[in-house]
């Protein structure tokens, strides 16, 4: 293809800004933080500033208006702890004050999940996001493999569309507009307008159109837990989780603080009926040890869920 003078030219302002994003990757840890300076860096190089009036989705191509307001307003009511943390500036991917009720996970709560950040992620102890990675991977920004082996979908299997981000599963209080339902099924992905919500495994495939979804749409799927225990209780430094299911089916099995707080999931995924034994090692979902005090174990199914307190005794 030829370009003309003009073209070239005309080209120029964009390459040196891939440069920048590429000399950022290759000379820092990982992307931290929407921007560097509040400038046009990191994520911001491409989805623009935050805080302007308009905002044109690369997506749907659609205008969604001040993304901050977005966010702040609608989505988290106006409680900005949910991902801002001492300073409104930097605004960190994985990192704030926590909202009310809510894990300090900024903007990682609604995008990446917890069951991705597991030993079994190259990019582990840094996993959560690598749906979201992937996402940016398969539309041809493959700039983050660069620090995320998990970026590349080759190196690592997502879990699927149909598992709930954090603050899916635990909105907290007083959040009555963050999304529950991550296939989407009930529209509550759908702001400003959008026809469709997030791909939260990053395969291209969108809510319904995900066959992740679909196969758990199917009605009498959701197996019953029939019952929950764990031995030994109270424990140090780990204990065995036992419960078992009258049918086969998807499961997530989680622990929680008291105040319902997600600590971490150690299962995501189907099993077969029957008496089951996962072990929890007192840590969380990046592999720090948790506190002593009590913790609630829980198994969800769709169907129903069972629950149970553990006490850790360091």
């Amino acid at each position: 293809m030829n370009l003309s003078r003009s073209s070239k030219t005309s080209n120029i302002p964009l390459l040196l800004a891939v440069l920048l994003v590429m000399f950022l990757v290759t000379s820092s840890a990982a992307y931290d933080r929407y921007s560097q300076n509040d400038d046009a860096t990191n994520c911001r190089t491409c989805h623009g500033d935050y805080r302007s009036s308009s905002y044109t989705s690369l997506t749907d191509g659609q205008n969604w208006g001040n993304l901050h307001n977005l966010h702040r307003q609608t989505m988290v009511s106006g409680d900005c702890n949910v991902c801002h943390g001492s300073d409104d500036f930097p605004v960190l991917v994985a990192s704030s004050n926590g909202g009310s009720g809510m894990e300090a996970l900024s903007c990682m709560g609604c995008h990446g999940r917890a069951e991705d950040n597991v030993p079994g992620n190259p990019s582990f102890p840094d996993g959560y996001g690598a749906g979201l990675r992937q996402h940016h991977y398969v539309a041809g920004v493959t700039l983050c493999v660069g620090c995320h082996l998990d970026a590349d979908p080759a190196n690592y299997t997502t879990v699927g569309e149909d598992v709930l981000p954090p603050y899916f599963a635990n909105p907290g209080t007083n959040h009555p507009n963050i999304p529950d339902e991550s296939c989407n099924q009930n529209g509550g992905e759908d702001f400003a307008g959008a026809p469709e919500g997030l791909d939260n495994d990053g395969d291209d495939l969108y809510d319904g159109a995900d066959n992740d979804c679909i196969e758990t749409a199917v009605p009498g799927a959701a197996p019953v837990a029939l019952l929950v225990t764990n031995f030994p209780n109270p424990f140090n430094p780990q204990t065995t989780i036992r419960f078992a299911l009258d049918t086969a089916g998807p499961v997530r099995l989680a622990v929680y603080s008291v105040d319902g707080l997600l600590v971490r999931v150690l299962h995501a995924g189907s099993l077969e009926a029957g008496s089951h034994d996962q072990r929890w090692d007192g840590t969380d979902s990046r592999g720090r040890p948790v506190n002593s005090g009590l913790y609630l174990c829980r198994v969800e199914t769709g169907a129903a869920s069972l629950s149970r307190l553990m006490m850790l005794v360091r």
